[in-house]
């Protein structure tokens, strides 16, 4: 799970002061603390679905981690058991380079001629 049981503890803390704030102005005090108890355990128990909840999202949105032993994880810096150093190239025989290769883009003759264009442009500018 993500983060700590203070997180829970916090977001219970701040629900029973905002309960206990906004019931003291119109219950007596008793009935005020009754429901920010309540609203402290309703939060302290919700943490716990909400963290779980982040915690899958944000490790199922990051690449694993590398570590400095290998056993049984996948890295992307290793190939075939064997460790790449930072900056090492791994030579591929079967795949060679091939440039990108992009032909020139055909010149688009216009429909319309430039100096009938101007013409109307002038025409609807003066109107």
């Amino acid at each position: 799970m993500l983060g700590t049981i203070w997180i829970n503890f916090g977001l219970g803390m701040l629900a029973f002061l905002v309960t206990l704030g906004t019931a003291v102005a119109s219950n007596v005090w008793l009935v005020s603390l009754e429901r920010a108890g309540i609203a402290f355990v309703l939060f302290f128990l919700a943490a716990f679905p909400i963290r779980w909840l982040l915690a899958t999202f944000i490790q199922s949105s990051t690449p694993p981690i590398v570590t400095d032993t290998l056993e049984g994880t996948s890295s992307p810096l290793a190939e075939d058991g064997v460790v790449l150093e930072i900056g090492q190239q791994v030579e591929q025989e079967d795949q060679t380079f091939a440039p990108l290769s992009t032909n020139k883009m055909e010149r688009i003759h216009p429909t319309e001629d430039p100096a009938t264009v101007a013409e109307v442009v002038r025409r609807l500018s003066d109107e």
